[in-house]
């Protein structure tokens, strides 16, 4: 988050009272990220993969690329955006409110192409990842784990956003991809319903600490598919 006194450049629509401050803030930092080098989501992902190529000759290391991304607001460069050409010219639209929908649908379009741009750049920035693993032959005893917290409304249901509405599937029904060195299985996915609240015992169980008492979940079926909990 960077610091400016003057206001910056803004859109001219306007600006809805929940977001307020954090739309001003945004607007901020979008001029110290005009490059994709400069963009929080690249800076996060480069500390990552250094610690990655620093450590990972070494034992027992764990490292968490928190990303935020793909997240509103849905800030990404022109050549994500490129993969995405449409016919648009509506007013600046990559940041939805958490309410129902109420533009038309050339607007929520173009938000879900913007959001669409950004998940293209989210999915470059996992390529790095993989290659660093292949760089440095990982496969074989490092876990890898992919997930998210949520999902996000983008115009379905007649929503945008999460929480002021009922728990739609597409908020909770969330991607997962595992790697698991010592079952060594790819290409299966799994029927098996799985939650949140199992990664902290998965890494508990491939580390081989001891589960306290009180952690609920499970590690989720990887070799077979059998259930972890109740649907």
């Amino acid at each position: 988050m960077e610091g400016a006194v003057a206001e910056p450049p803004m859109p001219g629509e306007d600006v809805r009272e929940l977001r307020l401050d954090g739309y001003r803030q945004d607007w901020v930092n979008r001029t110290h990220m005009r490059t994709e080098d400069r963009h929080s989501q690249t800076l996060t992902f480069v500390a990552g993969l250094e610690f990655i190529r620093t450590n990972h000759s070494q034992d027992r290391w764990f490292v968490q690329i928190e990303t935020f991304d793909p997240h509103e607001p849905f800030l990404s460069h022109q050549q994500y955006k490129d993969l995405y050409p449409h016919g648009y010219d509506g007013p600046h639209s990559d940041w939805p409110d958490y309410r129902q929908v109420t533009e038309t649908d050339a607007q929520v379009g173009h938000a879900r192409l913007e959001y669409a741009a950004l998940l293209s750049m989210c999915d470059r920035s996992l390529g790095r990842v993989l290659d660093v693993r292949d760089e440095h032959d990982l496969w074989h005893d490092t876990l890898l784990i992919v997930c998210t917290d949520h999902g996000l409304l983008l115009g379905e249901k007649d929503w945008w956003g999460k929480s002021v509405q009922p728990w739609y599937n597409e908020l909770v029904h969330l991607p997962l991809f595992v790697w698991a060195p010592r079952a060594a299985i790819a290409g299966e996915r799994r029927e098996a319903l799985v939650q949140t609240i199992d990664l902290a015992p998965t890494l508990l169980e491939f580390f081989g600490v001891d589960r306290p008492a009180d952690v609920q979940g499970a590690p989720p079926p990887v070799a077979s598919d059998e259930p972890v909990c109740e649907a």
